[in-house]
């Protein structure tokens, strides 16, 4: 503005007409075209400038998208970032290399605007351009409007030539009033890329130092006190970028085009930062290259979060170890190696052992914690020799590998069985811990990532039936073995659906005293619709693995009590019958709201319901939970039976704990006994620890009158089997009672009528 000051003092108003043509001229000229002139050079600047900043976004996301990114206008359109201020003033268009118009966002600025375009380049390759034009209609009309004012100024000045400096001044002023406003702008541009983190530089090919606008010194934590020279600012890109900067700047100089990479650079504090570095070629007016220039805009902070969404998106957020999508990558890169090298590898897969049984008693969070501690445990004994993955659940994987192709599978196997075994303490609560593995080998036992993890999941399902805490290793026919299994629980729980096939058979229970049936055990029974009937030992497995053994053991109950219940209603003396209640249901299920409510329904008493309890139940439970779930049993006033006792855990403590009212010794305490008398003292010994604690004795698997005797001998209350009927329908199972009654009715009366008739012969 001072050069207008200087030219309104210079001009000589002597001679009256010439100073008056020569004021009316530049009031009507020089205001109007400075304004005009200065506007598009400001308005040129800040769309050329929106336009490398929108093709420079763009071209990141081409990069990436690079043979779609032209069919996805709604991102596109997204990636522009037009605020709705932006939007009503200001149209952006991408065009393709052709020249072939892909979208276009904002207001179509008519006829008259100013328009600048950047061009798009993906890895060096020119695939479009993107073009900003704004509206001069309204800068027009400003100049039109000034033009107007500075000529009526002129023609005033001319005809009255009284006044030429003063209007000359007024021009002046608004000059400056718009330089002001020129500054505001620039200030704002400032502003904006001080927001964006986004500073300029620029380097004359020859000269020794590069210029660094104040936000680059700002961005880097540098004082002005450091001088960029070439070779300095190239010693602050960490690792390989100085090189990979510099053929950046190559390909920009030989394409012609704007390059842009990222790069980890080192701040003037010490920390290093991530950078994207822009450059462009700068050409004087005969079109020769004389330097180049560029921005750096600081992207740690959108680097970080990428960090963290690849973490999100490869690692389990509870254990921090691999996710199955991590898995999957690195199982099928081992394989690779495996097939490139002719090395070997394998593929672990690991299930925890009675992890529902965690969930259900202790609660999700002590399981959550548990799967922590396993994860814990397996990092700290395999290191980082064999990769390890969670896949979901208390399911783990390792792959595992060795360098020198000699790998030791049984050895890795053996370490993880070893660490995962026995008791962990977890918020003061002793936790049994276990895990089942299956093992699939690379080659031998799959070349892809699908078929060696159906073939270690075989394995698994091998090691689980073998009796868990074991690994078994996939053997051809284990698939059609497994087939066969599922086939099984298919058809298992069709019958259950639709109660077809499924019946229970009653063994009756004789009370030594009296020779009469105490009661029936419920045995189920399944009959095959193609394969006939099938034994309990069969399907009863596949049942608890295939997690049917609920739902199974629940139908089982229901229709136990129906049936005894039925006999009741049709005048049959009272008679207890026996249920076998699983661990699985104990633990997977509500058992005490199902035994209350088949009681209610049918109205059986509770008295006459026993139900049966093996000792496993007792082995890595919780004490207080399984008295609390007995004792609310006992509530119902249903009578508890200790099924198999001997054969499991065998804990006397529990027995003077826990309200069990019978005590039912296993068969192979029976077998034999009579030839035995080992065996003999050992079943007495029984015998008389269920009659010192008040319960009564069940020895079940009689199969001679020799043993019923023996054990009528030993003081046994109740005696079950084959010596007196096997399993039976329901019907025949209460025709053998009533016989067996009035059999053991008869024999009383005999033996009255002899004690009688000896009474009499000894009173004559």
């Amino acid at each position: 503005m001072s050069a207008y000051r200087k030219l309104n003092a210079s001009i000589n108003l002597k001679p009256r007409i010439r100073a008056a043509f020569v004021v009316a001229v530049l009031l009507s000229v020089v205001p109007p075209l400075t304004y005009a002139t200065v506007s598009i050079g400001y308005l040129g600047r800040h769309v050329a400038f929106v336009a490398q900043l929108q093709a420079a976004r763009l071209s990141k996301y081409i990069y990436t998208q690079e043979t779609m990114w032209q069919y996805q206008r709604v991102r596109l359109a997204e990636i522009l970032e037009l605020d709705e201020s932006q939007l009503a003033e200001t149209q952006l268009t991408v065009f393709r290399a052709n020249g072939r118009k892909i979208l276009s966002v904002g207001t179509d600025p008519g006829r008259l605007n100013l328009s600048r375009s950047a061009p798009l380049v993906s890895a060096g390759k020119l695939v479009g351009r993107t073009e900003v034009s704004i509206p001069l209609a309204g800068l027009a009309f400003q100049v039109l409007g000034l033009a107007v004012l500075s000529t009526l100024f002129g023609i005033t000045a001319y005809f009255a030539r009284v006044r030429p400096l003063r209007s000359l001044n007024t021009a002046v002023r608004q000059l400056e009033d718009f330089s002001d406003s020129l500054r505001r702008r620039t200030a704002q541009l400032y502003e904006a890329q001080a927001l964006g983190k986004i500073g300029d530089w620029s380097y004359d090919f020859g000269a020794r130092n590069l210029w660094w606008s104040d936000e680059v010194y700002r961005l880097l934590h540098y004082s002005r006190n450091f001088v960029p020279s070439y070779g300095a600012v190239l010693s602050l890109y960490a690792g390989d970028g100085a090189r990979r900067l510099i053929e950046s700047q190559v390909q920009a100089r030989r394409d012609g085009t704007i390059s842009k990479i990222d790069l980890r650079a080192r701040r003037g504090d010490g920390s290093i930062g991530h950078f994207a570095v822009t450059t462009k070629t700068r050409y004087d007016d005969s079109g020769n290259a004389v330097g180049i220039y560029g921005t750096i805009q600081d992207i740690s902070d959108r680097k970080e979060a990428e960090a963290q969404l690849e973490q999100l998106a490869y690692h389990d957020p509870l254990t921090g170890l691999a996710n199955r999508a991590l898995f999957q990558r690195r199982l099928d890169d081992m394989i690779d190696r495996c097939m490139r090298k002719a090395s070997n590898g394998a593929l672990l897969l690991l299930d925890l052992d009675r992890f529902k049984d965690v969930n259900d008693t202790l609660g999700h969070t002590t399981g959550d914690a548990l799967l922590v501690r396993i994860a814990h445990l397996l990092s700290r004994t395999l290191g980082n020799q064999h990769f390890i993955a969670r896949l979901g659940g208390d399911e783990f994987a390792v792959v595992a590998e060795s360098a020198t192709g000699d790998l030791d599978w049984q050895a890795v196997a053996g370490e993880v069985l070893k660490v995962i075994s026995g008791t962990t303490m977890i918020d003061q609560v002793d936790i049994a811990i276990g895990t089942s593995i299956g093992i699939a080998r690379v080659p031998d036992h799959g070349a892809c990532v699908t078929d060696l993890l159906r073939n270690a999941d075989l394995a698994l399902y091998r090691a689980k039936e073998e009796g868990r805490g074991r690994y078994a290793v996939f053997e051809p026919g284990m698939d059609e073995a497994v087939q066969r299994k599922v086939a099984f629980a298919s058809d298992l729980r069709a019958a259950l659906q639709d109660d077809l096939g499924l019946m229970l058979h009653y063994q009756p229970q004789i009370d030594l005293a009296t020779d009469r049936v105490k009661g029936f055990e419920a045995l189920i029974r399944w009959n095959h619709p193609t394969l006939g009937p099938i034994s309990p030992s069969v399907f009863i497995p596949i049942a608890e693995s295939s997690h049917l053994i609920c739902d199974i053991g629940h139908w089982v109950l229901r229709q136990a009590v129906l049936q005894a219940k039925a006999w009741l209603d049709a005048g049959a003396p009272p008679r207890e019958v026996a249920v076998n209640v699983s661990v699985a249901q104990l633990w997977g299920t509500d058992l005490v709201t199902d035994v209350g409510q088949v009681l209610a329904e049918t109205g059986f008493p509770p008295e006459l319901l026993c139900l049966e309890l093996t000792e496993s139940l007792l082995v890595d439970q919780e004490e207080t939970r399984v008295r609390s779930v007995l004792k609310a049993l006992k509530a119902h006033g249903v009578v508890l039976a200790l099924d198999d006792f001997g054969t499991g855990f065998s804990s006397l403590g529990y027995l003077t704990q826990l309200p069990f009212d019978k005590l039912k010794i296993d068969r192979i305490f029976i077998d034999g006994v009579t030839g035995s008398e080992r065996r003999t003292e050992l079943l007495r010994g029984i015998i008389g620890l269920g009659r010192g604690l008040g319960m009564t004795t069940v020895a079940e698997g009689a199969e001679t009158p020799e043993e019923v005797a023996l054990l009528r001998e030993l003081g046994c209350d109740v005696v079950q089997g084959f010596v007196f009927a096997r399993p039976q329908p329901a019907e025949d199972a209460l025709g053998f009672a009533l016989r067996q009654d009035g059999a053991a009715l008869g024999a009383a009366e005999a033996r009255h009528e002899v004690a009688a008739a000896s009474g009499r012969r000894a009173r004559r």
